[in-house]
């Protein structure tokens, strides 16, 4: 089974970040046996002086493959986790739901998220309609926004970094493309118009290669730079 697990607003200003810390929960849930492999994707969503955020409003969803327990042993699981890692003064949010069981309005409810600021009232709305497990914590709960939202835009398969994959944190210096999918989970190599690289092409990979989740796969776009070719996502800091 699969199961899509997201998380928001663990952090606070001197913390690790909700990044590292989706990065944290997935290894457990794999040493847990809870689940045979896992991939994390990062999520941005709309930057705004109402929306209290910790440096960059980005959400995180973990795809969890082989997974043998229900949502609800998986979200109590993930719930005693975060209680054991959340910062001060944080308000976490925790969506875990089968892929085939998000709806098409939380996918609209996700890309507002990107593009405007949305109120709890709403965010709770769309959860009722949500065949999953959800919890928040906190003053507010905030995080359940940005929890909510990632599940949806990981499920589209056209949102989103991914800041976990097997293989992509030891691709280092010039590779060719053929080497860079056999040493790692990227599905393709495409320039910035979405047209296939020759399996010959070097890339500099800069020491940094953050795939993006598209068509439903990992996807390393490049572009050209000087006499080389580079990953077209610039180099970001990741919270």
């Amino acid at each position: 089974m699969s199961l899509l697990i997201a998380l928001d607003d663990t952090d606070n200003a001197t913390s690790i970040g909700t990044g590292k810390l989706s990065r944290m929960l997935a290894k457990a849930l794999r040493e847990a046996g809870h689940a045979r492999s896992t991939r994390v994707t990062r999520h941005q969503l709309l930057v705004h002086p109402d929306i209290p955020y910790t440096s960059h409003n980005s959400s995180a969803c973990i795809a969890a493959e082989g997974v043998e327990a229900d949502v609800e042993v998986i979200g109590r699981f993930a719930c005693s986790f975060l209680g054991a890692h959340r910062h001060a003064g944080a308000n976490p949010g925790l969506c875990v739901a089968r892929p085939a069981c998000v709806p098409d309005t939380l996918l609209d409810f996700a890309r507002r998220a990107q593009q405007e600021v949305l109120t709890l009232a709403e965010a709770d709305a769309h959860a009722a309609e949500l065949d999953g497990f959800l919890w928040w914590d906190g003053e507010t709960g905030q995080g359940r926004i940005g929890a909510l939202a990632a599940v949806a835009l990981h499920r589209s398969g056209e949102d989103g970094r991914f800041i976990s994959l097997p293989g992509i944190r030891e691709l280092e210096g010039v590779l060719p493309v053929s080497e860079i999918l056999a040493r790692s989970a990227i599905g393709a190599v495409e320039d910035e118009e979405g047209r296939p690289v020759a399996p010959e092409a070097r890339i500099d990979t800069t020491d940094w290669v953050r795939p993006s989740l598209r068509g439903g796969r990992p996807v390393l776009r490049v572009r050209r730079e000087g006499e080389h070719l580079v990953p077209a996502e610039p180099r970001k800091k990741e919270a």
